[in-house]
C-alpha cells in the first residue's frame, strides 16, 4: 500500500514541477526588464537563459549596469563638456593648414621626434608633403643628399608620423597634445586631403607652440639652405586660376663657375648687392622711383645665360620664379595674377622672350594690306600673330602693351629682380628694352681665349670633394703628426696639379679659334675626356673639324628647307592667283550674262511700247465713232411712266 502512495506522490510532485516551471516560462517578465527590453530589445530572453542555465538572477544587478550606464553617458557628456571649456579658456592651440607650406614644415619636424617614431598607431610615407594640389611635390634632390647613406639612397626613406587621433608628447617641460583628424565633408577628396592638424598646450600663453613651429620652419630651411627653390607658373587643376607651383630644388650654383668676363660679372653682383639693400629701397620711396630691377642678358644659343640667373638667384639666396610666356594660356589676365602673387625679395626669370611673337617693333608698324590674310600661321610656341600690331588684342592672347603693364605698370609688383634673356637682341622692342625696364644689358658672346681657359680649369682643377670617401675615412685614423704631414703632401700634389692644369688650359686655349664656338660646345667636349685631360688637348683639332662640318651640314639643311619652303609659298601663291583670275573670270562671265538679259529685256520693253503707240489711235477713232452712233439713236423724248398723265 505504500508503493503506490509513494509513486502517487511522487507523480504529484512531478507534475507540480512541471507545472511550476510551465508557469515560470509564462510569467510575464519584470518591470524593470521590461523598461530595459524597451531600450535593449531582447535583453529579457537574454536575462531569462542567464538566470535557467547559470543560475544568476540578473535583476540583482540590474540596478548596477543602469547606473554604470547612466555614469557612462553623464561622463562622456560631462568630459566633452568640460573639455571643451578648458580647451576654450585654459588651453592654447594652434590649427595647420594642409593647403599651405607650413603643413609641409610641420610634418617635417614630427616626423623625426620621439613620439612620433614611437606611437602605436602611425601613418608611414615616403613623402611627408601635403597632397594638396599647389603643395604636391616629390623632391628628387632628397635622395642626392651628401649626408645620406649609400643604402639611403638605394632605397626610398620611410618617415613614420602619427596615426588620427590624440597624441601626447613633452616638448621643453610643458606637455603638449597633438591632434590629427579627418573632416567628414568633401567626400570626394582623399583622406590626406581631408585631414586637419592641431598642436595644443596648457596655459593662455602660445609662446611654446611658436618656438615649437620656429624651430620646425628653421629644420626645414636649413635642408634648402644650399638650394636654390624654383617655382613655376601654372593652374589650378580643374579652373582657370593662376599660382606658383614648386616644381625643384637645385643645389647652389657658384658664382665663379660662371663663364663670363670678370669686369662684367663684377659690376652685375655690385648693382644686385645694392639694389637689394633696405637703405636702397628707402631711397627709392623718398624720390618716388618704382623699386624694380631689370637685366637683359643676350647672346648666341649656350653662352650661358640660364646659367647665370640661376647662379645669380643662388647667390643672393633667392628664389626663383619662372615665367613662359609660351604657353597657351600665357594671357594678361594669367600673368597679371602671378605678378600680383610674387614676394618682394625674388628673381623673375623671362627665358627666351624673343619667341614669344613679341619681337616687331611698334614704331615701324604699317598698314596691313586689305588682301593680306590675318590667319598666318604661328612659329610653334608663338602666342601671337607678330604682325606689329600690340594694341590690338583680339585673339585673348598676350599682346605686347600687356607685358609692359605687367612689368612696370601702375598694378605691377616692386621689389623683384627681373631677368630677361634672348638670342636676339635686334629682334625685341624697343619699349620692352628701354632704361627704366631695362636697367643692365649683359652680353654673352662666343668663347674668347680667357674663357675658353676658364672652362678647361674648371673641369680639371681638383675640388674639394673630389677624392674618394674611402680616403677620407682612413686619413682619420691617423695621429695629429702624420695627418699633418700627409696634408701637407697633399697640398705640395695639388699645387703642381693646378701648375699643370695652367699650362694644359693654355695649350688648350691656342688650339680653339677664338669667338667661333659657345662655351656650351667646349664643356660639352671637355666633359667626355674629364678623366684625361691630355687626351682633350690631343683630340681637340678633330673635334673642331668635325663640328664645322656639322654646322656647314646643318646650313645646307636649313637652307634646303627654306627653298623648299619658299618654293612651296610661291606655289601657294601662283594658286591663290590662278584661283583668283578663274574666280574674276567667272564673275565677268556672270556679268555679261547679266547685262544681255539687261538689254533684251530693254529691247522687249521698247517694241511693246511701239506697239501700244501705234493702237492708240485706233482705239480712240474707234471710241470716237462710238459716240457718234449713240447720238444717233437718241430721239429728245422721254417715254413717261406707267403712273404718269
Amino acid at each position: 500500500m505504500a508503493s503506490p502512495s509513494f509513486w502517487s506522490s511522487s507523480g504529484t510532485n512531478e507534475s507540480e514541477g512541471s507545472a511550476n516551471d510551465s508557469d515560470a516560462s509564462h510569467t510575464p517578465p519584470m518591470p524593470q526588464l521590461a523598461v530595459v527590453d524597451f531600450f535593449f530589445p531582447g535583453f529579457s530572453m537574454f536575462a531569462g537563459m542567464i538566470s535557467k542555465y547559470l543560475h544568476i538572477d540578473l535583476n540583482l544587478y540590474l540596478p548596477l549596469l543602469l547606473l554604470a550606464g547612466v555614469f557612462t553617458v553623464v561622463w562622456n557628456y560631462a568630459s566633452s563638456y568640460l573639455w571643451e571649456q578648458l580647451e576654450g579658456h585654459f588651453m592654447s592651440v594652434v590649427d595647420i593648414r594642409t593647403d599651405d607650406e607650413i603643413y609641409n614644415i610641420l610634418m617635417a619636424w614630427v616626423a623625426n621626434q620621439r613620439f612620433s617614431q614611437g606611437a602605436r598607431r602611425f601613418v608611414v610615407n615616403t613623402n611627408l608633403n601635403s597632397r594638396s594640389w599647389r603643395l604636391w611635390y616629390y623632391d628628387y634632390d632628397d635622395e642626392d643628399d651628401e649626408s645620406m647613406s649609400e643604402a639611403k639612397k638605394k632605397k626610398k626613406a620611410l618617415s613614420y608620423t602619427p596615426s588620427f587621433g590624440s597624441h601626447y608628447f613633452w616638448y621643453r617641460g610643458r606637455l603638449l597634445l597633438f591632434r590629427r583628424s579627418s573632416k567628414e565633408s568633401n567626400s570626394f577628396m582623399m583622406v590626406s586631403e581631408r585631414e586637419e592638424i592641431s598642436i595644443s598646450c596648457f596655459g593662455r600663453n602660445p609662446w611654446v607652440l611658436k618656438e615649437l613651429l620656429m624651430e620646425a620652419r628653421q629644420m626645414y630651411l636649413q635642408k634648402d639652405e644650399h638650394k636654390t627653390l624654383i617655382y613655376r607658373g601654372t593652374l589650378k587643376p580643374g579652373s582657370t586660376e593662376p599660382t606658383w607651383q614648386r616644381c625643384m630644388a637645385r643645389a647652389s650654383r657658384p658664382f665663379s663657375t660662371v663663364i663670363l668676363n670678370e669686369k662684367t660679372k663684377q659690376e652685375l653682383i655690385d648693382d644686385v648687392t645694392d639694389y637689394l639693400r633696405p637703405a636702397t629701397q628707402r631711397w627709392y620711396a623718398n624720390r618716388g622711383i618704382p623699386y624694380r630691377r631689370g637685366y637683359l642678358l643676350h647672346g648666341p644659343p649656350g653662352t650661358g645665360k640660364s646659367s647665370l640667373s640661376l647662379a645669380l638667384a643662388g647667390f643672393f639666396k633667392l628664389r626663383i620664379y619662372i615665367v613662359s610666356l609660351s604657353s597657351i594660356t600665357a594671357n594678361e589676365e594669367t600673368l597679371a595674377s602671378l605678378f600680383a602673387e610674387l614676394p618682394r625679395r625674388c628673381v623673375v626669370l623671362l627665358e627666351d622672350i624673343d619667341t614669344a611673337g613679341l619681337t616687331h617693333t611698334r614704331d615701324g608698324n604699317q598698314a596691313q594690306p586689305q588682301n593680306q590674310s590675318t590667319d598666318d600661321d604661328m612659329v610653334p610656341g608663338q602666342i601671337t600673330t607678330g604682325n606689329g600690331n600690340t594694341n590690338n588684342n583680339t585673339n585673348g592672347r598676350l599682346s605686347l602693351s600687356g607685358l609692359l603693364n605687367i612689368l612696370d605698370g601702375v598694378a605691377s609688383q616692386e621689389g623683384r629682380v627681373l631677368i630677361m634673356t634672348t638670342n636676339h637682341r635686334d629682334q625685341l622692342d624697343s619699349a620692352l628694352i628701354r632704361p627704366g625696364r631695362v636697367d643692365m644689358i649683359v652680353e654673352f658672346g662666343l668663347a674668347d681665349e680667357g674663357m675658353t681657359s676658364a672652362i678647361f680649369r674648371a673641369i680639371f682643377a681638383h675640388l674639394d670633394g673630389d677624392d674618394d670617401t674611402a680616403e677620407t675615412a682612413a686619413d682619420i685614423v691617423l695621429d695629429a703628426d702624420e695627418r699633418q704631414k700627409l696634408e701637407l703632401e697633399k697640398a705640395k700634389k695639388q699645387a703642381a696639379h693646378d701648375a699643370r692644369v695652367d699650362i694644359q688650359a693654355k695649350e688648350f686655349a691656342a688650339k680653339v679659334p677664338t669667338h667661333e664656338f659657345s662655351p656650351a660646345e667646349l664643356q660639352g667636349y671637355l666633359m667626355k675626356h674629364k678623366r684625361d685631360a691630355q687626351a682633350a688637348i690631343d683630340n681637340i683639332e678633330a673635334f673642331l673639324e668635325q663640328t664645322r662640318k656639322d654646322r656647314k651640314e646643318k646650313q645646307l639643311k636649313e637652307a634646303e628647307e627654306k627653298r623648299k619652303a619658299e618654293a612651296k609659298r610661291k606655289e601657294n601663291e601662283a594658286k591663290k592667283a590662278e584661283e583668283a583670275k578663274k574666280k574674276e573670270e567667272e564673275e565677268a562671265k556672270k556679268q555679261r550674262g547679266t547685262d544681255e538679259k539687261t538689254s533684251s529685256d530693254k529691247n522687249n520693253e521698247a517694241v511693246k511700247d511701239e506697239v501700244k503707240e501705234t493702237k492708240a489711235p485706233e482705239k480712240l477713232e474707234l471710241k470716237a465713232q462710238g459716240e457718234s452712233r449713240n447720238e444717233k439713236l437718241d430721239s429728245g423724248y422721254v417715254t413717261p411712266a406707267s403712273g404718269d398723265p
